[in-house]
């Protein structure tokens, strides 16, 4: 993949990840960890957990964003930070990778040719925006990080939590320690409750919006796209070197 100098950058383009430049969410990542962090009885155990906890974490979801990233992230209290980070590898390459939007390959990489920063701004744990950050080439990014305790996660997260307001705030930290001025920066998302991420960049984009983000995209006349779900194939990135 072709990574420009950072020198070389003008600007940065932020994405938010899940349904935006991937057509899963935080509510597959984390039944697909559940589902292989122990051995079949365990795992048997742990998707059941994660059934009886939907009805809250729907309700969340439906109020607030960051009290679904608690209530989520409480799922993974116990297990170890090494399991978390080997299977954050595994899920990235056996289905991150493969759900990625074709045309969302196509947009990043013709921003970054544009001068514009790949920045990941994502509500999905690190060890799942690490692994992919690698190998699609984007040096920075945020993610809801995990406290853990003797090597085991705790189940509570560490500030910031990448959500709403914080979501926005991260982004001008960012832009301040680099040097960035915001009104040159995109912003890519497809949920009305990043709407304060949106708002706080100069080139608001609504990808895959819902309801309400499409009814504001409008209503600011921002840019909307819509990326489709079905692929013969996964998309490929550009291999080292190529533009």
């Amino acid at each position: 993949m072709s990574v420009h100098n950072g020198n070389s950058f003008r600007a940065a383009a932020f994405y938010d990840l899940d349904g935006t430049l991937v057509d899963v969410n935080l509510l597959h990542v984390t039944a697909y960890m559940l589902a292989n962090v122990a051995q079949w009885k365990g795992r048997i155990a742990n998707v059941a957990a994660l059934a009886m906890r939907l009805p809250r974490l729907y309700r969340a979801e439906r109020h607030d964003r960051r009290l679904l990233n608690v209530a989520m992230f409480g799922i993974f209290k116990g297990i170890s930070r090494d399991r978390l980070f080997v299977l954050g590898e595994e899920y990235c390459d056996r289905v991150l990778m493969q759900h990625f939007y074709s045309q969302a390959v196509d947009l990043v990489e013709g921003n970054r040719a544009a001068g514009l920063e790949p920045i990941l701004v994502s509500g999905s744990p690190d060890f799942v925006v690490a692994a992919l950050a690698r190998r699609i080439g984007v040096e920075t990014w945020a993610a809801n990080r995990l406290a853990y305790s003797r090597n085991l996660a705790s189940g509570r997260l560490r500030e910031p939590i990448i959500a709403g307001e914080e979501k926005a705030r991260w982004c001008e930290e960012f832009a301040a320690r680099k040097g960035l001025r915001l009104r040159d920066c995109w912003g890519y998302a497809d949920s009305y409750y990043d709407l304060p991420f949106l708002t706080a960049l100069g080139h608001p984009v609504a990808v895959n919006p819902d309801r309400r983000l499409m009814a504001t995209a409008r209503d600011r006349q921002w840019p909307i796209i819509r990326f489709a779900r079905i692929r013969a194939a996964a998309p490929a990135w550009p291999l080292d070197g190529e533009s």
